[in-house]
């Protein structure tokens, strides 16, 4: 696509969009789309979205209305709530230490199938907007995963590797969405439940991804009166939580973004899972949600 075809495609798309959603806030959206076409973003959807599929349509509109203005989206999913309610139906009990699932190899199977499931409610919603889908569950082999150092936790892994080229190869009209229950390292592992922000992650820092977004059921990072920041350094970050302002299950979200910082990836986002939620966050000035940036991101900023 050439800068100027780009250009008068983001400007009409832009526009329709504005009509559509009566988002004011988008006139600028514009010159964002033409610094971001071309490039590549990861987003791992959870919480909300998830917990509430009504809103999936709306999210897929977005993912179109990006791929349309040249930006490719890779789609990363989990789906607890679904995996907690097959697990209740089987009469499998449910447990966590540190926060993670434990998994035993039949809960493995289940997490597959429940996540599968997902996978294509998200491609069928992409499909009827004439673009492809393309799945990456664990037979696939895109995330090899090693089992984490907790015995207890069973089949819960690490990512560890990403097969680039299965991303690269794809065609100009395929989304590709991808599962959380990835293939093991070495042979004869049956595989891994991995947490998706931690896939997500890692696909980003692999693939040189411009922006990392992780939708979940919070507004993003709160500071100590429970007022949002909407932009935070790498050492702003160390610093809230050396004073227990970052707390919690908000600590791996934000490592998740450092790490990602870390192997390449330009700017991270914590963001709710509500509607047109990701896009006003990445297109407008004010944003919705926390940004993470390098440190000296930050200051050429200022400078």
């Amino acid at each position: 696509m050439s800068k100027l075809v780009s250009i008068k495609t983001a400007q009409k798309t832009a526009r329709k969009l504005l009509k559509e959603h009566d988002l004011s806030e988008l006139q600028a959206a514009i010159n964002y789309i033409n610094a971001f076409s071309g490039k590549r973003f990861v987003l791992k959807i959870g919480g909300s979205v998830l917990n509430d599929l009504s809103l999936l349509p709306l999210l897929v509109k977005d993912l179109i209305f990006l791929k349309k203005v040249g930006i490719s989206v890779v789609l990363v999913h989990g789906g607890s709530r679904q995996l907690n309610e097959a697990m209740t139906d089987n009469n499998l009990q449910i447990q966590s230490i540190r926060g993670l699932r434990v998994t035993s190899a039949e809960v493995l199977e289940l997490a597959a199938k429940v996540f599968a499931k997902i996978s294509y409610k998200i491609k069928t919603e992409i499909e009827k907007h004439g673009y492809h889908c393309e799945i990456f569950g664990r037979d696939t082999g895109l995330v090899k995963s090693e089992q984490i150092d907790i015995p207890a936790l069973g089949f819960v892994g690490i990512p560890r590797t990403v097969k680039v080229s299965l991303l690269n190869n794809l065609a100009d009209n395929v989304i590709p969405v991808v599962s959380s229950v990835t293939a093991g390292t070495k042979s004869g592992d049956i595989g891994f439940n991995v947490n998706a922000d931690d896939v997500a992650g890692k696909i980003a820092s692999k693939i040189g991804a411009e922006k990392l977004i992780l939708m979940t059921d919070v507004d993003g990072v709160l500071d100590e009166n429970g007022n949002l920041l909407s932009s935070l350094t790498v050492s702003q970050v160390e610093e809230l939580i050396e004073k227990k302002i970052i707390h919690g299950g908000m600590i791996p979200k934000v490592e998740t973004c450092l790490n990602a910082l870390k192997g390449g990836v330009q700017k991270c986002h914590i963001v709710k899972g509500s509607t047109h939620s990701f896009i006003n966050e990445i297109l407008t000035d004010e944003g919705v949600g926390t940004e993470f940036v390098k440190d000296e991101i930050a200051k050429k900023a200022i400078n």
